[in-house]
């Protein structure tokens, strides 16, 4: 029976498998390897180095967010959802939000860098046109609500709380309806 050829797809998705199931740390070299069923020589003959690996890791990963996202938030209130999908993702699964959000691979150095890494363009759209506010009021909504979000699905991915749905749902709509209301009363 000839040797099955190992892919740089079947090696992401070995890495995949093991950053999902074990975490970030757990990703290396010999750990890809044995997963996928091989030496490191494959590895290393598609990929220059292991950081090149996780970077390439990391937008596979953003791409199965994406995917996440779009089966499970709901197009009615399609903003309210994507912060709940956003703590979900959190409680379902832990290792790729840690390694997407709390992981040195995130680089983000500024809040700009968050805005361009953490916001859809569809989400700030569905606020402009749900609530009837300008561009500029709908991004700081929507990165207050992204912070307060995040802080919740952190505690929730790092084991910090394990905070009852009902309990999140509150919390997050009283949030928005107070930067509602602040953005409201500046304009």
């Amino acid at each position: 029976m000839p040797k099955q050829k190992i892919t740089k797809q079947i090696i992401l998705d070995s890495a995949f498998k093991l950053l999902r199931f074990s975490g970030h740390e757990a990703v290396n070299a010999r750990s890809v390897a044995k997963s996928t069923g091989c030496s490191v020589q494959p590895i290393y003959s598609y990929y220059e180095n292991m950081s090149e690996l996780m970077q390439e890791l990391f937008a596979y990963t953003q791409q199965f967010l994406s995917q996440y996202i779009e089966k499970n938030a709901s197009q009615e209130c399609y903003f309210e959802s994507i912060g709940k999908c956003h703590i979900r993702f959190a409680k379902d699964e832990k290792y790729l939000f840690r390694f997407l959000y709390l992981s040195e691979y995130m680089n983000a150095a500024s809040f700009e860098d968050i805005i361009r890494q953490c916001t859809r363009d569809d989400v700030t759209e569905s606020i402009m046109n749900t609530l009837n506010l300008s561009a500029e009021e709908s991004k700081k909504i929507y990165l207050n609500m992204i912070l307060y979000t995040h802080g919740i699905a952190s505690m929730i991915a790092t084991g910090a709380a394990d905070i009852p749905n009902e309990d999140i749902h509150r919390l997050t709509d009283e949030a928005f309806r107070a930067f509602l209301d602040q953005s409201r009363k500046e304009a």
